[in-house]
């Protein structure tokens, strides 16, 4: 039998095709293993995700700022905040052993970057020492203020009849919103100044050299206001109130932020373009650990808003005889940009008799100058009278030789 229909005979009719199957509908229990996988899949995204993406999560830290913290201590001071500090003793006792250095260093940079400038320092017989501001470097993150009561939470969580018993026993209405208090931020320029009060106190270096970088300008300048005594003379390393070398604005961006701290390329590239043109990869890799602490992106980037743009340099200068009266060096790049140029000539224009000297190195040049700016502070700071007495170089070297534990295996936070 042929399946040909021409080789039918005629009065035989061809049998119509089968009807097409119409597709059988999508039943719920077809469709479970589908929501099954997915549910699985997503489960276990949520149990790997945190743990490789959760800012809490420190990696172990690179060898260079392992070794950096070693070197260091933190100063547990009351009232807080706990300040981290690193001390550079000389080789050998010398004249300029009573000239000792202390080093603010600006915003994002902490004394991490001033390593080698304290070594350096110390060669040339000077104790050198830098204080990371609070919540910059590898000082903690000041604590949060507590938050503010809620009279409705309050009513909601106690009951409303609560209230009602508590005016009948004492006579006071309750759940009264407390007055509230001004703003307190340890970031302020005032606030860091006493920080560091207390810091140069306990390491027993007053009177100092004091050298302040970049935005630590008007922290600087209130420790000097406020501890006139302690200064003995004040050099500015590339310093502004409110032009900061790191853009730490870019910390604040949601993804932009979090994405510059996790991949090391675009953050040695930021460092690069704003900071220092002779920045490595390794030391980079060491800032951006130091930064990567809990805590420690948003302690720079609420730094960065305290920052005092009302700041005025030549107002300061004439603030009192003490301030005056004190020597004062500016170091400052004449290699960046114009602009920065443009910026050091206000600078020299505020403070007409001050020492002003231009580097080769960027606006970090504790990075790619160190030597050059080692050798500019201590010609400068032996050069001028000394003031510190016997006593108070044997204090300063019993703070020196004073061993604290400050290993860890994560940023101090």
């Amino acid at each position: 039998m042929t399946d040909d229909p021409a080789a039918a005979g005629p009065g035989r009719e061809v049998p119509p095709p089968p009807p097409a199957r119409q597709p059988r509908p999508l039943s719920v229990v077809s469709a479970l293993p589908f929501w099954f996988y997915l549910t699985a899949a997503v489960s276990l995204l949520a149990l790997v995700l945190p743990h490789h993406l959760s800012p809490h999560a420190s990696p172990p830290l690179p060898p260079l700022l392992r070794r950096h913290l070693s070197d260091g201590r933190l100063l547990k001071l009351h009232p807080g905040p706990d300040l981290f500090a690193v001390t550079s003793r000389p080789a050998a006792h010398s004249a300029a052993h009573h000239h000792p250095v202390l080093v603010l260093p600006g915003l994002a940079a902490g004394s991490f970057s001033f390593r080698r400038l304290l070594s350096s320092l110390s060669s040339r017989g000077l104790v050198a020492a830098a204080v990371d501001l609070p919540g910059q470097g590898l000082s903690p993150p000041p604590a949060a203020p507590p938050a503010r009561t809620n009279p409705l939470r309050e009513i909601m969580d106690r009951g409303i009849f609560h209230a009602f018993e508590h005016l009948v026993e004492t006579g006071e209405v309750p759940f009264q919103e407390t007055a509230h208090e001004p703003p307190h931020s340890f970031y302020a320029a005032n606030e860091a100044a006493a920080a560091v009060a207390r810091a140069v106190d306990a390491l027993g270096l007053a009177p100092v050299h004091l050298v302040l970088h970049d935005s630590a300008l008007a922290a600087g300048a209130a420790f000097v206001s406020a501890n006139p005594a302690a200064v003995q003379s004040v050099s500015l390393i590339d310093a502004t109130a409110t032009l900061p070398a790191f853009p730490a604005a870019v910390l604040g961006v949601p993804v932009l932020g979090g994405l510059a701290l996790r991949v090391p390329a675009l953050f040695k590239g930021l460092m690069r373009l704003s900071c220092a043109r002779g920045v490595d990869a390794e030391e980079a890799d060491a800032h951006r650990a130091a930064m990567r602490g809990q805590g420690k992106r948003g302690a720079v980037f609420e730094a960065w808003k305290a920052m005092n743009h009302s700041f005025d340099l030549t107002e300061w200068r004439s603030s009192s005889e003490e301030v005056k009266r004190l020597p004062m060096m500016v170091l400052w790049s004449g290699s960046w940009s114009d602009m920065w140029i443009d910026e050091g000539k206000k600078v020299t224009k505020a403070l007409p008799d001050a020492k002003f000297i231009y580097h080769y190195g960027g606006r970090w040049p504790q990075v790619d100058a160190y030597e050059e700016i080692s050798k500019l502070i201590a010609d400068f700071v032996t050069m001028l009278p000394t003031t510190a007495t016997e006593h108070r170089s044997k204090n300063m070297d019993q703070s020196s030789g004073e061993s604290v534990d400050a290993h860890s295996d994560h940023p101090v936070s």
